[in-house]
């Protein structure tokens, strides 16, 4: 029987570090696909297969995965939860990927859709967020502003890319934070906003009783508000595309939006409108899922997960004053933030702690470092009987 479960767990993995099959074209991070087209010419036939993968790998990106199929079912997810953010999604994501081929971009970054995922928020974001702060429609000069954001995000990432690169950390979302800024900041100086609503009722104060299955579905609205949707159907649409890829990010992830909602109970005050919303969430769904990806999974790494979230939500307390001044949101500064540091402490304590600089996805991390410490044991074991023979 025993010999039986060690032959089973052999081939499960065996199976997540091959991928063999179907599971190398749908799964983790596809990467019968990636062989298929990484040596494909972008000037031939191939190079709309190519942009369809690195649209829908960009898409997936944005939380943090590398899956053209959990790109798709995310993208239809926005597509239900608001058309104009979806159809922005693809405009802006396809903009990126010709500004990346015309800067000459890694074409490992484009195929991965690592240089458009910024691009991809930049559309979702100012289409969901702009009638909110600016009181009147999306119009024909705010696309305009929106492309213009897409293009300048490629150009952003090379650059904070090259910045980050002798501390091997990633830029996360920063290329999207600060052109979005700088856009809806061009936005108000041109003139391109309404008058506010009449606030002259006032907004109700709340009795500060919690709702707790609002708390509750607001913990799974924060999925959504990574890409600025307050979509249910976005929402679960976007964890069925993130369990394809790998269910342990969506254990951590959903794990740092619950303990990132629940502590924005003690950092903003009723009514928590916000809070249900999913709208303080959303930052920890991303610290959490962060670490996972850039390091090797272990207990250690939850915790330090949890803990990241919780910062991260005390993080976005602190900049809410600031960002209002402008009368900005925050975007996904706390999670940009929050997660550099965390991740530069998590990838210098331990010996559990493994860092990760070719992300694939988390089980095949686990497996590999696995494997690697049953041949350092292999070898020493050999090494060890060598000297004694010696002897």
């Amino acid at each position: 029987m025993l010999q039986k479960i060690r032959l089973l767990l052999d081939i499960i993995l065996y199976d997540i570090h091959f991928q063999p099959g179907a599971l190398g074209w749908l799964a983790g991070h596809a990467p019968a696909i990636k062989r298929t087209l990484n040596h494909r010419s972008w000037v031939s036939l191939w190079a709309v297969p190519k942009t369809v993968d690195s649209i829908l790998r960009g898409i997936s990106q944005v939380c943090l995965a590398d899956n053209p199929l959990s790109g798709l079912l995310i993208l239809l997810g926005l597509l239900l939860g608001d058309v104009t953010a979806g159809l922005s999604a693809l405009a802006c994501s396809l903009t990126a990927i010709v500004t990346a081929l015309i800067f000459k971009q890694p074409d490992a970054t484009i195929t991965s859709g690592v240089t458009n995922f910024s691009a991809v928020l930049v559309g979702t974001v100012i289409t969901s967020v702009y009638p909110n702060i600016c009181y009147q429609p999306v119009s024909g000069p705010v696309y305009g502003y929106m492309i213009a954001g897409a293009a300048f995000s490629v150009c952003l990432f090379s650059a904070l890319a090259a910045i980050l690169a002798p501390t091997k950390l990633p830029p996360f979302t920063l290329p999207f934070n600060i052109a979005t800024c700088v856009v809806f900041i061009c936005l108000r100086g041109r003139g391109l906003v309404g008058a506010p609503p009449d606030e002259a009722a006032g907004t109700p104060d709340g009795d500060g009783e919690v709702e707790w299955d609002q708390v509750f579905v607001g913990w799974v609205m924060s999925v959504g508000q990574v890409y600025a949707l307050e979509s249910l159907v976005c929402s679960c649409l976007t964890l069925a595309g993130l369990l394809l890829y790998s269910p342990v990010l969506v254990v951590f992830a959903m794990a740092g939006a619950l303990v990132s909602t629940v502590t924005a109970l003690a950092v903003s005050s009723a009514p928590y409108a916000d809070v249900y919303a999913g709208g303080w969430g959303y930052n920890g769904f991303l610290s959490a899922g962060s670490l996972v990806i850039f390091m090797v999974p272990s207990p250690r790494i939850f915790l330090l997960a949890i803990v990241n979230a919780s910062f991260t939500t005390f993080l976005h307390a602190a900049l809410v004053p600031s960002f209002a001044l402008s009368q900005l949101p925050v975007f996904t500064f706390p999670f940009c933030i929050s997660s550099l540091l965390f991740l530069a402490m998590a990838g210098a304590g331990g010996m559990d702690s493994v860092r990760v600089y070719e992300p694939t996805f988390p089980e095949r991390h686990f497996v590999l470092h696995l494997r690697k410490i049953r041949d350092d044991a292999s070898g020493q074991s050999r090494r060890s009987s060598l000297i004694e023979n010696i002897g």
